[in-house]
């Protein structure tokens, strides 16, 4: 099992983000996910705090957004992604 950060080399091509919440995070599931639901919702993402992980900031807008991405913050993905 690979327990290194992932970076831009090792997506084998994945585009990245260039700006919003997961700037310099590749535009695949979880962050295209998350961006996705917002967007059928016709919202703007929230502003990250500073400092604030990829997982607490999916955990604050899940609180915030009434549990839309309950199934994400369940399933760990982020845990320890940044």
């Amino acid at each position: 099992m690979n327990t290194h950060p992932r970076t831009p080399s090792a997506d084998h091509g994945v585009p990245l983000y260039t700006d919003g919440p997961f700037k310099g995070k590749p535009k695949e599931h979880p962050y295209h996910t998350v961006l996705h639901r917002l967007a059928r919702m016709g919202v703007n993402p929230l502003e990250r705090q500073f400092d604030e992980s990829d997982h607490a900031y999916v955990v604050r807008m899940n609180r915030v957004y009434a549990g839309q991405f309950g199934d994400i913050v369940d399933s760990g993905i982020l845990v320890n992604k940044g």
